[in-house]
């Protein structure tokens, strides 16, 4: 999977101001990810699902992503835990991740599928073209259909 380019200007930023709160975290969040793909690419699993733990640690999500509809994670993520897109775009992206590392066939598309939702509706919300997301929905939408 790639990382999406936003995400990767993210790492050229210098950030000196006390008021980049949000974009220090979202860079701490990304670095995070690309851990998260390094591991799993390299086939560790233990390593990869330890730094899913972290990423939702980081955003204090300590609720189980699983157990929950999608309806119910989106209204978690936006009314509950006040999450921007960027970072909604972020958790589909781990979710994504959890999906590839998942070996349970009907989990694994509760995955894809809880991405593909959120990966849509920041879509639908979003000012900015991203084709990125764009080709990220259509091959989750590939995959589930």
């Amino acid at each position: 999977m790639n990382i999406p380019c936003v995400f990767r200007a993210f790492s050229k930023i210098e950030l000196n101001s006390p008021g980049d709160y949000l974009m220090r975290q979202l860079m701490m969040l990304f670095e995070v990810i690309q851990k998260i793909l390094g591991y799993r690419k390299k086939g560790d699993k233990k390593q990869a699902l330890q730094q899913i733990k972290y990423f939702y640690t980081c955003l204090k999500i300590d609720e189980d992503v699983r157990s929950k509809s999608i309806e119910e994670l989106i209204d978690f993520l936006v009314n509950k835990k006040k999450l921007t897109n960027e970072h909604i775009e972020m958790v589909a992206i781990v979710l994504t991740e959890q999906g590839e590392l998942d070996e349970n066939i009907e989990q694994k598309k509760d995955f894809f599928r809880k991405s593909y939702f959120l990966l849509d509706k920041v879509e639908r919300e979003s000012t900015n073209f991203s084709m990125e997301r764009q080709l990220k929905i259509a091959k989750l939408k590939e995959f589930l259909n």
